[in-house]
């Protein structure tokens, strides 16, 4: 079946493994297709978010339908799992994936039957594009979000033959798909460098609803500098833990607020290398998103010093809030932060560096540009990302 233009109004389908409404912690990926498939109904397009869920059936979110996909329960789908693990633990979600990508384009056929879209854009995270097929009068496209070869090793973990499977799988998807993209330039040149791809670049539209703001928690100093997003290694969580005590020598009276999940076992060890500070970081755990803005809006400056990257939301909250960062140069968030202007950047991994970055921010320093980029408008990167799904001349919309 193929899908008729109306002109200037489109019919999309987003497909990926996680979304707000969904009984799982909320990702990067699950945030921006939430922000994107809203801004797009309220210009006027059809969208319909396809996720995978512990559940099925649809339901709406305001304009936005959703489509929930149930994972497999397949004795056989677990089985193999099992086996993998066995020679590699972190490769027992391949299985699982590969049969809720299967899932995820079956049910967007359906519904394709029922009413075709003009567009599909689907996350490369845990491969959910990899069986959507090609039809004429729709195009696919794949958001690069992730690369496991790059991510792997900045968690700590080793760059595996399954990992590195997982990784040509995502690159089949894309090959197979009409275009792809990334929102960062880090990972545009990984994928077009090392697998000769040709990667477009689109950056996310900013958030719309940072003016709606909570009281933050009670008990929070009155002056802090605030960490928050999801915690841990990748993110930089241990290299902060780290040069906290550096910057104590010089400036005893910084204070920290973290906000987000971390296990009992890191915030225990962080604490014993702290000693008689640790009650100068102040851990709030997981808040929803207008306590979380709240936080973030009242902070002296983020500081985000993740080890690898992709344009991460934390910074464009920040930015969007007027909230300078403390970053790190060649992960991403070089593309969002000017060092001097916006924040401050340091060396990935530099502990050293990062406590100098803190005692300079905590003595005062001022930034005369703290805002995201205006590329970044929603108006500019939703136009950039219909360009894509327009195709080219000769190979209309029909």
């Amino acid at each position: 079946m193929t899908a008729t233009h109306p002109a200037g109004r489109y019919r999309v389908a987003f497909l990926t493994p996680e979304y707000p409404t969904e009984l799982t912690r909320e990702g990067g990926v699950g945030s921006y297709v939430h922000k994107t498939a809203h801004l797009l109904a309220a210009c006027g397009h059809d969208c319909t978010v396809f996720v995978t869920s512990e559940v099925g059936g649809r339901l709406t979110d305001g304009p936005v339908t959703v489509v929930r996909v149930p994972r497999s329960r397949s004795p056989a789908v677990r089985g193999l799992a099992w086996l993998l693990r066995r020679l590699d633990p972190a490769a027992g979600h391949l299985p699982a994936y590969l049969e809720s990508a299967r899932r995820l384009a079956a049910a967007l056929e359906r519904e394709h039957e029922r009413a075709p879209f003009h567009l599909v854009q689907s996350a490369n995270l845990r491969l959910v594009g990899l069986f959507v097929r090609r039809r004429e009068g729709r195009r696919h496209l794949v958001r690069i979000s992730t690369s496991r070869v790059l991510y792997e090793p900045a968690a700590g973990r080793p760059v595996t033959a399954l990992t590195r499977l997982t990784e040509r799988l995502d690159v089949l998807a894309q090959r197979r798909a009409d275009a792809s993209y990334a929102p960062s330039r880090l990972l545009q040149r990984h994928f077009a460098e090392r697998y000769g791809l040709d990667v477009g670049l689109v950056r996310p539209p900013l958030p719309v609803d940072v003016a709606d703001r909570a009281e933050p928690p009670p008990g929070l100093p009155e002056r802090y500098l605030v960490h928050f997003g999801s915690l841990g290694r990748r993110k930089g969580t241990d290299v902060l833990a780290e040069a906290l005590p550096l910057a104590w020598e010089r400036a005893p009276d910084l204070r920290m607020v973290w906000a987000g999940p971390l296990s009992g076992a890191a915030l225990t060890r962080y604490r014993a290398a702290w000693g008689a500070r640790a009650g100068q970081v102040t851990h709030l755990g997981p808040l929803d998103k207008r306590r979380l803005y709240g936080v973030v809006s009242g902070a002296a400056a983020s500081v985000l010093p993740s080890l690898m990257d992709n344009l991460p939301n934390t910074v464009i909250e920040s930015l969007a809030l007027g909230v300078p960062v403390v970053g790190t140069a060649g992960t991403s968030i070089d593309e969002l932060v000017a060092h001097g202007e916006s924040g401050l950047l340091v060396p990935a991994g530099d502990a050293p560096a990062l406590a100098d970055a803190l005692v300079e921010v905590w003595a005062g320093r001022t930034f005369p540009r703290v805002a995201p980029p205006p590329e970044m408008l929603p108006e500019r990167a939703l136009a950039e990302l219909l360009a894509l799904a327009r195709p080219p001349p000769g190979n209309a919309l029909v």
